[in-house]
Parts: structure tokens; C-alpha cells; sequence
């Protein structure tokens, strides 16, 4: 769960668009996950997760309220995320990692990487579970 809840903070730097599906390159679902993000489109977000365990729909609810609960915190917190620049993903095989820079509304910035995985859905968020 700690991982999760640290993952869940890196995408709370990722943006998305209304449909959080379909992301073409690491880039793409990088800046879809942080749209989510920013769209507050949490259960998005999570389909865009790579589990190494399937979930069953209760278990993959409890980790959107998880993250929702989470990313809700942080954005008041930090009061939202007024802008983002994912940069260039390093790619190595079916791992990826895309580093991105966050700035929050209380003029934080905040830069950090996602890691992805590449599946037969295509690059997905790495969940590290």
C-alpha cells in the first residue's frame, strides 16, 4: 500500500484528457495520467495502471478511493496543478521512464519521472504490484 501511495503521488504530476485511454508512447500516457490527475479522473488513472496481479473490480474500487483520497489532499494542499512538461522517455525494451516537472498553483514545481511498462495493451503506468 505504501507503494501505491507513493506511485499515486507521482501521477498526482501527470495530466489527462477526458478518456485516459489510448496513449500511443510513454509521453502519451504520461501526460494522459497526469491529466487524469489534473480532470480528477481517478478511476482513469487507475485503468491506466499495470497491476502484476489481476484485480477484481471491489479491489481495483478500494485502490481508486485510495488514490482519489490521496491526490484530493495533495491538490488542496498545493492548490491544484496550474501547468506541466513531460520530457523525453528513456526506453529500455518494455520499461520506460518519462520524466516530468509540476507546477502546483502555489507556485511549487516539482520535478520528477514516471515509470512505465509496456503490455499487450500497450504502456501502462509501472504499479510496482
Amino acid at each position: 500500500m505504501k507503494k501505491l501511495f507513493s506511485l499515486a503521488a507521482v501521477a498526482l504530476f501527470v495530466l489527462t484528457l477526458c478518456s485516459c485511454s489510448g496513449a500511443q508512447t510513454p509521453e502519451d500516457v504520461t501526460t494522459k495520467a497526469i491529466e487524469c490527475i489534473i480532470d480528477k479522473d481517478y478511476k482513469g488513472y487507475v485503468d491506466m495502471m499495470n497491476f502484476k496481479k489481476e484485480k477484481d473490480a471491489e479491489q481495483m474500487q478500494q485502490i481508486v478511493a485510495l488514490v482519489q483520497d490521496k491526490m484530493d489532499k495533495e491538490m488542496e494542499k498545493k492548490q491544484g496543478i496550474s501547468d506541466f512538461k513531460v520530457g523525453t522517455a528513456e526506453v529500455n525494451e518494455d520499461k520506460a521512464v518519462v520524466p516530468y516537472t509540476i507546477t502546483y498553483g502555489n507556485g511549487e514545481v516539482k520535478e520528477d519521472q514516471m515509470k512505465l511498462v509496456k503490455t499487450e495493451k500497450g504502456w501502462m503506468i509501472d504499479s510496482g504490484k
